[in-house]
Formats: C-alpha cells, structure tokens, sequence
C-alpha cells in the first residue's frame, strides 16, 4: 500500500508542476514538443536498454517470450471486439476502425513504461520492450490497413524492421542474453538518464490537461465507450486472466498495467494523416488521461499485492 500511495502522490505532484507550468507559460508548445522528443528519442530508450543489464534469468528469457505470445493474443481480441462494439453502436467505417485503435492500442511506451519501470523495476522495462515491439508491428501493419480505408497504402515491411523502438527492443534482448555486461559507471550513468523517464512524461501529461477544453471532453458518448474499454473493462478482464493463468508476478503486472494505460496518442497523428476521425481521437485520448488520474492507483494497487 506504501508502494501505491507514494507514487500515486509522486504522479500527481509532478503533473499538477506540469499543469502548473503550463498555465504560467513556462512550458509552452515548442518545450512539449522538444521534451517529447526528449522522452521518445533518448529517455526511453536509453531506459530500455539499461534494463538490458541486470543480471540474466532464464525465467526472463522465458518471460520476454510469454509476454510476446500474450500481447499478440491480446491484441487479437481487443481488435476483433473493438470492431464489433464500434458496429453495435451504429459508428460508419470510418469511426468503427478509429473506434477500434483507440481501445485496442494503448499508450504504452510514452505513458506506459515509464510507470511500469517504477511498479516492475528493470525487468518490467524489459517486458516492456518486447510488448511495446508488438505493438508497433501491429499497428503499423493492420492498424494502418484499418485507417487508411479506401487509401491502403499496403504493407512496408521496410520500415516496421527499421522503426527505432523495434530496433531498439531487439538490441536490449541481445544484449540482456549475451554474457557481457557494460561496466558499473557506464550503467549507472544510463540509468540515471533512464530515471528521467517517469517525470519527463507525468509533467508532459501534466500540460496536456491544462490545455483540454473539458466541456468537449465531456460531451462526447463515443468518448465514453472508448473510456469504458480501456480503462477499465480491458485492464479488469487482464487481471482476472493473469490471475486464472497463475502468470508469473512481474510478467502479469507488465500486462495489466500497460493494459490500464490511455489510448495511444499516435491515433490522433495518424487519423490527421488519413482524414479519418481526428478530433474524435483527440477527445477520447484527453477523456482517458483524466480517468487514468482515478484508475491507476487502483491497478498499481492490484500488481503490488
């Protein structure tokens, strides 16, 4: 519970700085812009592959593997549900494959990995990564299918193997299994860099809030459907899985925290790129991480039992 209390209190700290910040000018577009790039280029992934160095386990290596069998299945599922839920509600096509990528992809590396560093510690960062790696193949891939509607750009295989997160997901499992590891001083500085992760991201989040037109947010029902499967149906039936399945503790936190995590903010980006429900994804993503304030004390809770 000590756990639980303290970084919920250390989150909102750091947002309510950011928010703060926000207000009074001092963090404006371009600093969100350069910091994101800050967390996205070079705090994640030096995080990443700071993890790489902790000492091996073949229960990890066995764990890197149930977690990539786990997330594919999940994303199966959720894609499939995400459709159908989107056609009971009478939304077109369009708004159906929106629908269905804002409840099945998760903000997992932004938002994600920062808080699951903290919960699961290194290990959790290295399961992390190879989640996060099969979220950037599927979505570059089908989810990009579903988007792009009647503009089907196709598959480029090219540039899912190239893209940096994968790259860098596939250069920290190599150097966790090989047997060498960097020199303390050399670790210790980049988990020093890597520890800026989770502040970085909760005052960027922290500056998203004070920006959201809250009377929007709060008018919109499909917004509400999005919310209700992603922050707390899915995240629920993920703990009662790991639960059923007697999945080992670090690998079913991994899971069910990233599955309590907020839509992807990538939606929005690529929903400008193929005209295809924007604002729409905007809306729900900004509705999400305020209900993420009230649900993510509940699941850290449950992964610290």
């Amino acid at each position: 519970m000590n756990l639980v209390v303290g970084l919920t209190l250390k989150i909102f700290i750091i947002m309510a700085i950011g928010f703060g910040a926000k207000k009074f000018g001092i963090i404006d577009e371009q600093c969100k812009d350069k910091m994101s790039s800050l967390l996205v280029n070079l705090l994640l992934p030096v995080s990443m592959l700071t993890s790489s160095q902790q000492a091996f386990n073949m229960e990890n290596l066995k764990g890197v593997v149930l977690i990539a069998v786990i997330t594919v299945l999940y994303y199966v599922v959720t894609i499939v549900a995400g459709g159908f839920v989107g056609k009971i509600f009478g939304m077109d096509d369009a708004k159906s494959a929106m629908f269905t990528l804002l409840v099945a992809f998760a903000n997992t590396g932004f938002v994600g990995l920062p808080i699951l560093g903290t919960v699961a510690g290194k290990t959790g960062t290295l399961y992390g990564a190879v989640y996060n790696s099969v979220f950037d193949v599927l979505y570059f891939t089908y989810g990009i299918y579903l988007l792009s509607g009647e503009k089907k750009d196709g598959i480029n295989l090219k540039k899912i193997l190239l893209n940096p997160m994968i790259m860098v997901a596939v250069i920290t499992i190599i150097l966790y299994v090989v047997p060498f590891r960097m020199p303390m001083v050399v670790t210790d500085s980049l988990g020093l860099i890597g520890d800026c992760m989770m502040p970085v991201s909760m005052l960027l989040i922290g500056a998203e809030i004070a920006s959201m037109n809250v009377k929007e947010i709060l008018c919109d029902r499909d917004s509400y459907i999005v919310s209700l499967f992603r922050m707390l149906i899915i995240p629920f039936v993920m703990y009662i899985l790991m639960v059923s399945l007697k999945i080992e503790h670090q690998a079913a936190s991994t899971i069910i925290i990233l599955s309590a995590m907020p839509s992807a903010t990538l939606n929005v980006i690529m929903g400008q790129k193929y005209d295809n429900n924007p604002k729409f994804a905007a809306c729900a993503i900004m509705q999400n991480t305020l209900i993420m304030l009230v649900t993510l004390p509940l699941f850290v809770w449950i992964c610290s039992k």
